[in-house]
């Protein structure tokens, strides 16, 4: 991938519960993929990852259908609708925990992926891609690495508070500080 996306990096965080969590979800997020901008990290850490990838080995699992006869393009499925609930679950953990106007996930299921893009209002997602023979994901990525902070979605209004800003902040609202909790937000690249 480095040929194609030399600014991004694609970690297996699978094994890693999210280092922001926060015991905030009465689950551990998970998936499979994070990618980061800027230098290859570990595990999975929500406040920092770029995109969201997550892998299903099974059709009955695919959140999606291409259904003519409904009115929606969700899938009635048990498994589908958990595997929906799963990656809007990472989605949610991934903006709370950054200043996005918008984030991007990837949805694997067997030799089809979707691109989803999320905002706070809704929900776009693409047609199957057949990522063996089609090179839609790939150029996604590609494009993805040359877009700038906007375009990926950085909130770029938001600028960090100053440290007396937040002990003061926190002092009027009767915060303790939980460090484990406190991240900054997703900061442009130079």
């Amino acid at each position: 991938m480095n040929t194609f996306t030399p600014d991004l990096s694609f970690v297996d965080s699978h094994l890693y519960p999210d280092t922001n969590n926060c015991k905030k979800f009465p689950f551990q997020v998970k998936p499979d993929v994070c990618v980061y901008s800027n230098g290859t990290l570990v595990g999975c850490n929500m406040a920092t990852a770029e995109v969201v990838v997550e892998f299903k080995w099974s059709q009955t699992h695919d959140a999606f259908c291409e259904c003519d006869n409904r009115t929606s393009f969700i899938s009635q499925t048990e498994k589908g609708i958990d595997t929906l609930g799963q990656i809007t679950s990472y989605t949610a953990a991934q903006l709370t925990t950054q200043y996005c106007t918008h984030t991007f996930s990837v949805l694997i299921i067997q030799d089809k992926a979707r691109i989803i893009r999320w905002d706070s209002k809704s929900v776009v997602v693409t047609s199957p891609i057949h990522y063996n023979t089609e090179p839609h994901l790939v150029d996604f990525f590609y494009c993805y690495s040359k877009a700038s902070p906007e375009m990926h979605g950085v909130d770029t209004s938001v600028m960090p508070a100053s440290d007396e800003e937040s002990n003061r902040a926190r002092q009027r609202l009767n915060l303790d500080t939980c460090s484990k909790c406190t991240s900054p937000p997703r900061t442009l690249a130079s």
